[in-house]
């Protein structure tokens, strides 16, 4: 007796992907449905509702990429995988832009190419080249930032390039990519401030650098990039000082928790992580977290938050992108990620699995678009789930 097609529509939408990937063997039909834009949109819902298929993407340098299971990070007998060929190839050289439901963005060759790959299928592509007026390449890296994220309105999935040149521009340009056109886009009113940081945070439908107002003026700012409006803004920064130019100690950085845009605020004696409650609000940002030098984490120069537990009681933590521990919330204890194979140099970020496809559906397009109108603000779903997971979250104050 065989199962009515929308109970095993609804059966399949709740297994991970690697299953599902196999379960494509089983009949035509079920092949086809796996592979069906509604489906893959609907499992990648259910994903995110039910928070199931996470994981941990290390980069340690060149083309070494591993992925490590997030429910395996406390299994001794469970080993990290390391990111082999065809994808391993694509890697060489590379660094991490930002990561999306799924999709991972890389750059290489000085930000000249830019990679979309998803882990779990193990496909990828290499989007459009910029447009011939724009810069093939930067020197130095420094004075050029590019960011990643997904515009939920329009369900599209956005690079942003932003580049110092004023050889040839007289100032900022910036050029935003659409995986949905195919197609780069020119962005007006670039705000002629000074970044600090180059990878855009991806926080609340919108792209994050830390900034100055200019080399004389030291004010920090967090500039944000609205990818459903396309526009540039200024982020209310935490009531914290502002750092003198050239610390020595590390200059602030963003960070992406949850959904929420986070920041760190480092210090000689301690660290504090810092976060927005409520996206926009100046008054929601609140001290989540802060660990003093020695007492916990022994001596470190930095760290940063990656994910939180599912029991919502730990904290995973990156320390001086060496290790990975998990912080007690309510012990204020630390103990090490017992998984076996994870590299002494980690650059980590979290990621989903899902069934993304990334497809060709136009021709290449060089020329730049023109900026489409603006639509409402992003809906209230996102909002209800970042004011979830700060209930149930990062509440404890050390």
């Amino acid at each position: 007796m065989s199962l009515p097609g929308e109970l095993v529509d609804e059966i399949l939408c709740r297994l991970p992907v690697k299953p599902l990937l196999q379960c494509r063997c089983v009949s035509k039909g079920w092949c086809s449905l796996i592979d069906s834009n509604a489906f893959v949109k609907k499992h990648l819902k259910k994903t995110l509702e039910c928070n199931i298929g996470g994981g941990i993407i290390i980069n340690a340098g060149s083309d070494k990429f591993y992925l490590a299971d997030f429910d395996s990070l406390d299994d001794p007998s469970a080993s990290v995988v390391r990111i082999n060929d065809p994808i391993k190839t694509l890697l060489v050289d590379s660094h991490f832009v930002g990561a999306s439901n799924g999709l991972i963005c890389v750059f290489k060759n000085e930000m000249k190419d830019v990679f979309l790959f998803n882990p779990t299928t193990k496909k990828s592509r290499k989007i459009a080249n910029s447009p011939p007026e724009f810069p093939t390449s930067f020197t130095p890296i420094e004075s050029s930032m590019c960011g990643f994220g997904y515009d939920e309105v329009n369900d599209d999935y956005k690079v942003l390039k932003i580049a110092e040149c004023y050889s040839r521009f007289r100032g900022i340009v910036a050029i935003v990519y659409s995986l949905k056109t195919n197609a780069w886009t020119r962005i007006q009113n670039v705000p002629e401030v000074c970044f600090t940081s180059n990878r855009g945070i991806f926080a609340s439908g919108s792209l994050h650098w830390t900034a100055m107002r200019s080399p004389t003026n030291c004010k920090d700012l967090i500039v944000g990039f609205d990818l459903e409006l396309q526009q540039f803004k200024e982020v209310p920064f935490p009531p914290i000082k502002s750092l003198p130019a050239f610390p020595d100690f590390n200059i602030r950085c963003l960070l992406d928790v949850g959904g929420c845009l986070c920041i760190t605020d480092n210090y000689p004696s301690h660290l504090d992580v810092w976060i927005m409650k409520i996206y926009e609000d100046k008054n929601t940002w609140y001290k989540a977290l802060s660990v003093k030098q020695r007492k916990t984490l022994g001596s470190f120069t930095s760290f940063h938050p990656i994910a939180l537990s599912k029991s919502r009681s730990d904290v995973l933590l990156e320390v001086d992108t060496e290790k990975l521990v998990w912080y007690d919330l309510d012990k204020n204890k630390v103990r090490k990620v017992r998984m076996r194979g994870i590299p002494v140099e980690c650059n980590s970020f979290v990621y989903t699995e899902s069934l993304l496809k990334l497809t060709m559906d136009k021709p290449l397009q060089h020329k730049p678009t023109e900026q489409k109108p603006s639509k409402d603000k992003q809906d209230k779903n996102q909002i209800e789930r970042r004011d979830e997971f700060l209930a149930k979250g990062f509440t404890l104050r050390l």
